[in-house]
């Protein structure tokens, strides 16, 4: 029998989707699962960004799969998992990482009365509705199975006062707590944990340089005194994505440095 620290005997428990795994955090994250022994495929919505981080990856077909799609198209979705399982089988751990926010040159400028509803729906599709297609589709053969990880990636904006993402953003970010809770209780007696990470101020390529003025007033907020690393929410996600993470559904895990909790 296998015990929670076994990673032996998962078969095809190692098969894993991630989201936004081109750039940023979502790379990050495609590049511990796959050290860590998974069979990982991950969607992006752009093509060259699809193609720069296979590039960048560096990793054997039977190892790593990828395409442009975009997360809010059921159909796209459907097809893609369907290629993923004719590959590998059934995908047992779902990475929610996908997401938008759209920034203005002036921060100061009043979100609400500005912002059109083209863009408000926009960034509740992708936050949003993506993971909610994600989890609907994928859920019954986790159930079938017994087994599966849901992941999704927030916000401390979806957590506290957001100063930087406007408010789509951070209306979608706290709805994909609430989301990760509802699909907790739901899916937790087959086996499946949900759960939530929000990351504070992660340095990437799309956060821009620390020497940045956003980038400089953030870290005046965060008590450890350090930006975080993608690198530290991908270590988070595959522990939650193994079988030592059993016992956690539904949790919201922030990773601020210290910044909500401030």
């Amino acid at each position: 029998m296998m015990t929670p620290g076994n990673l032996s005997g998962q078969g095809d428990r190692r098969v894993a989707l991630v989201t936004g795994g081109a750039r940023g955090i979502g790379l990050e994250i495609v590049r511990r699962l796959l050290a860590d022994g998974y069979q990982v495929a991950f969607v992006a919505t752009r093509a060259e960004h699809v193609e720069r981080a296979l590039e960048s990856l560096s990793c054997p077909e039977d190892r790593l799969y990828a395409e442009a799609i975009d997360v809010t198209r059921q159909n796209e979705v459907e097809r893609f998992i369907d290629r993923v399982q004719a590959r590998w089988g059934d995908i047992a751990t779902l990475v929610n990482n996908a997401g938008i926010s759209p920034k203005r040159a002036d921060q100061d400028a009043p979100w609400l009365s500005q912002m059109s509803l083209e863009e408000w729906a926009r960034v509740i599709d992708v936050n949003l509705k993506g993971p909610f297609i994600l989890i609907r589709l994928l859920a019954p053969e986790m159930i079938a199975k017994g087994y599966g990880r849901i992941i999704n990636i927030g916000s401390l904006a979806g957590r506290a006062m957001p100063l930087i993402a406007g408010p789509h953003y951070a209306t979608s970010k706290a709805g994909l707590v609430g989301l990760t809770r509802a699909a907790a209780r739901d899916l937790a007696p087959n086996g499946i944990t949900v759960n939530c990470i929000a990351p504070g101020r992660i340095l990437s390529d799309l956060t821009g340089p620390p020497e940045a003025v956003v980038n400089r007033s953030a870290l005046s907020r965060i008590p450890v005194g350090r930006f975080g690393t993608a690198e530290e929410v991908a270590h988070v996600v595959a522990f939650l994505a193994s079988p030592l993470a059993g016992f956690i559904t539904g949790a919201t895990i922030d990773i601020t440095g210290g910044e909500f909790a401030a």
